[in-house]
């Protein structure tokens, strides 16, 4: 309940448009279950004050952190996370991890809530942004056969994304899904047309 109260005051505090958060890692052992209970608590409190919320579990955020997996190869440390801190914010200031990741998470949730207003064009992203926001599919094994399945997360609201703004003040059942805006949609399909 004070985990709780401390997001709302800060939620409150600088009413900011959207809000990121890191879920547990998944399969993360004994420490799971704490951190999803502490996940369910800043929900709560993002959903009440009924901002836009974005979620990014560790292996995806150091993922996003990479710019590009091309150049940036090999998996990302704590230090690594840090280091790409340092590089955007241009200060040279050594902060603790914990703080790196939380930056991280705020800088690609503004990314993914600018993204879905139009603020930014699909161009504007990096790699690992396309990859995570827009791209990323995974095979999956039906009675029909193997399909593909996009899990980026422009498809993935009210899972990997949430609308609360959309929910009207005394209701709490979360919003149908959105569509996807025209100008990504319409960056996707020219995505396909190059790889055909």
């Amino acid at each position: 309940m004070h985990f709780r109260a401390l997001v709302r005051s800060l939620v409150e505090r600088f009413d900011p448009d959207a809000v990121g958060i890191e879920s547990p890692a998944y399969q993360a052992g004994p420490f799971q279950r704490i951190h999803f209970g502490l996940m369910m608590f800043s929900l709560e409190a993002v959903f009440e004050r009924r901002k836009d919320c974005v979620l990014f579990d560790p292996a995806t955020l150091k993922l996003l952190a990479k710019g590009d997996p091309k150049k940036r190869r090999g998996s990302m440390s704590k230090l690594d996370m840090q280091r790409q801190v340092q590089l955007d914010t241009m200060d040279v200031s050594v902060i603790d991890n914990n703080e790196a990741d939380a930056y991280l998470v705020a800088l690609y949730a503004a990314r993914f809530a600018m993204l879905k207003s139009g603020a930014i064009p699909p161009s504007a992203l990096t790699p690992s942004e396309t990859s995570v926001f827009l791209t990323r599919a995974r095979r999956v094994k039906t009675v029909k056969g193997t399909v593909t399945k996009r899990v980026a997360h422009v498809f993935r609201e009210n899972s990997r994304h949430f609308q609360f703004s959309e929910v009207p003040p005394g209701r709490v059942d979360l919003p149908s899904k959105s569509s996807i805006p025209k100008d990504i949609v319409d960056y996707l399909d020219s995505l396909e047309a190059c790889n055909e």
